[in-house]
């Protein structure tokens, strides 16, 4: 069975190709080309661990992700997210692969906002904004230059000192103008696309905040007392989501303002995937402010992780 490490999924995969690889998991997802049982989570008392099956039926991937989710893991020098992932071959179902996948969910996280800024930012998007500069921040920053022509990228974390030491990485990294910014409300000002990659259970950005276009990628604060949005940016929204049956199961984003009646289930707009096969239409000249919402999909894991394999045999060739 073949191993691998976060380090060989680094070296082998770009932001590029995990964009193109979960566009096509989104698509087959939306043509019921894919099969993926609820995401189960075990809440233990300091963190969650889930069980994420799923197959990919046109790609030929079948792979089960076990995550990790421990918030308080930063303060201990470990990431918040820990996971591996088992792949099986789709027609035997003997183990074929084990990978570490802290990295690799990182990556595909990053590769579905970048999949939802290609359909949902301005074209002519310039300032891009993460909230929360972390791990995940990083793939983040990395998937939006990747789909829109940044110039300037506004870092805000709680730490100073990680908003200052991110801004230097990317700035090297995405030879973009990285710079930090003191608060939220500083880095999401007239910002084209704000990234929020946190675990805040309140608000970390207000409507007022927002200018006129803005689009915004929602992927921290997964579980459904948590939200990182206030009620009246997700009411003013288009709203497209990776899946709306697992967004209404987990996000306070979402279930929040519909507990409060700001808004009902209905003002889901899409799901990506249905903007991937043209099923719906993504931003138009109407569209003010759009919002991607995800908790993330096992067949993202999937179609990366296949991807992995197949690279990885390439490269023995």
């Amino acid at each position: 069975m073949l191993f691998l490490k976060d380090e060989d999924i680094r070296r082998l995969l770009t932001m590029k190709e995990a964009i193109a690889a979960v566009e096509k998991a989104l698509g087959e997802f939306a043509k019921g080309r894919a099969l993926m049982p609820p995401r189960s989570t075990m809440m233990l008392e300091k963190g969650s661990i889930s069980l994420m099956p799923s197959n990919l039926q046109e790609t030929g991937t079948v792979a089960t992700k076990i995550i990790s989710i421990y918030p308080q893991n930063p303060r201990k020098g470990l990431p918040t997210s820990i996971a591996q992932i088992i792949v099986n071959d789709p027609e035997t179902g003997r183990f074929i692969a084990l990978m570490e996948a802290s990295y690799l969910t990182a990556l595909r996280t990053g590769a579905v906002t970048g999949v939802a800024a290609h359909y949902l930012a301005r074209e002519d998007s310039r300032v891009a904004a993460i909230i929360g500069c972390g791990v995940q921040g990083r793939t983040q920053a990395w998937a939006v230059v990747e789909s829109r022509n940044i110039e300037t990228l506004r870092c805000y974390d709680l730490s100073k000192e990680r908003s200052r030491a991110f801004a230097e990485e990317m700035s090297k990294m995405l030879e973009v103008k990285a710079l930090p910014v003191g608060t939220a409300k500083e880095a999401v000002m007239d910002a084209d696309i704000i990234v929020t990659a946190t675990t805040s259970k309140t608000p970390v950005v207000q409507r007022e905040w927002l200018g006129d276009g803005a689009h915004i990628s929602a992927i921290g604060s997964f579980y459904p007392d948590h939200r990182e949005l206030d009620t009246v940016t997700v009411k003013d929204a288009k709203v497209v989501v990776d899946s709306k049956e697992a967004v209404l199961a987990e996000a306070g984003d979402l279930i929040i303002p519909i507990k409060e009646g700001a808004i009902t289930e209905k003002h889901v707009y899409a799901e990506l995937g249905e903007l991937v096969i043209g099923l719906k239409q993504g931003r138009t000249e109407e569209d003010n402010l759009t919002l991607f919402k995800s908790v993330g999909l096992a067949i993202q894991d999937s179609a990366v992780a296949g991807l992995v394999i197949k690279k990885w045999m390439e490269s023995l060739d």
